[in-house]
């Protein structure tokens, strides 16, 4: 795990330089090719490891991802998951985490990527040594100015070679709830950020408070804007089930993890979910028992 200290002078990274490509319609010829009858020759992106999503679910580059769901349903713990997985596929990952000092961001995925709830000394040197070169955290906790993180973002991608970048939360970097062209705003560069570096987004929001917790909201309960979920590419919403009845849990899933969107694929499901309250593990069947990562 490297740091990205907030005291570095990004002036120089405030904005992209423009570039207008227009190519005839036959240049892409290969691709529609590979599509129909080649599946072979198409690239395979990053994914996620449960064996229930396989590759339904999979990160282009170019894209924005939404996470969002009811605060304290564990889109963050969920998220860090994910972030390990695309770690273990040789992804580059960048952290900005508003929320959490990088201390206690790495002391839950060190327990994720070991599966115990207390991991070893000597598996903890070794899984923060594996991570460099895989993940870097933006050292800052608190609000900041969407200008200065797409910057800090530009930086990464051309020092680092960062290709997932991680925000936690959008309500940190658009000051108001009710500031609907600052998220507007801030969401439309993160679309143009990703399609001019070819890397992804993967953005945590909230949704709006609804009559019960106990209900799977919808993107349509995204807090905010409309035009959020317009513009991103793919909209995840993670539920847990906090129901009381101690029965009805055993029964149902501790979680789903619901694609309510995904512009460039095919699937839009709910994939149930168990969480692992001693590795903070999510695993995709009950007789599932958490695995730690091999850090190869």
């Amino acid at each position: 795990m490297q740091l990205v200290r907030d005291n570095i002078d990004f002036h120089a990274y405030m904005e992209d330089q423009e570039s207008h490509r227009v190519h005839p319609a036959s240049d892409w010829l290969e691709a529609v090719i590979n599509e129909y009858h080649n599946p072979q020759g198409i690239q395979l992106h990053p994914c996620m490891h449960w064996h229930n999503i396989g590759r339904q679910i999979m990160f282009r580059p170019a894209e924005v991802s939404l996470w969002a769901g009811v605060n304290g349903h564990g889109k963050s713990m969920f998220l860090s998951q994910v972030t390990l997985d695309l770690m273990t596929q040789g992804q580059r990952v960048m952290v900005a985490s508003f929320e959490m000092p990088p201390a206690r961001q790495m002391i839950r995925m060190s327990r994720q990527a070991c599966a115990v709830d207390v991991p070893p000394q000597y598996y903890l040197e070794r899984f923060h040594k594996w991570t460099d070169g895989r993940l870097w955290i933006y050292d800052h906790v608190g609000s900041v100015d969407w200008r200065k993180l797409i910057a800090v973002m530009r930086f990464c991608v051309k020092k680092y070679g960062i290709q997932h970048f991680v925000i936690d939360s959008l309500m940190k970097c658009v000051k108001g709830e009710d500031d609907y062209n600052g998220q507007k705003d801030f969401v439309n560069e993160l679309c143009s950020f990703v399609q001019a570096n070819n890397v992804h987004v993967h953005l945590v929001h909230h949704v709006r408070k609804g009559e019960s917790e106990h209900k799977i909201p919808g993107k349509f309960d995204i807090r905010g804007a409309s035009s959020i979920t317009d513009q991103v590419d793919n909209v995840f919403i993670v539920w847990r089930n906090k129901m009381e009845d101690s029965k009805r849990r055993e029964e149902d899933p501790d979680c789903v993890l619901a694609c309510e969107k995904q512009r460039n694929g095919e699937r839009e499901e709910r994939y149930k979910f168990y969480f692992d309250s001693l590795s903070q593990q999510y695993i995709d069947g009950k007789d599932v028992r958490p695995v730690q990562y091999q850090l190869k």
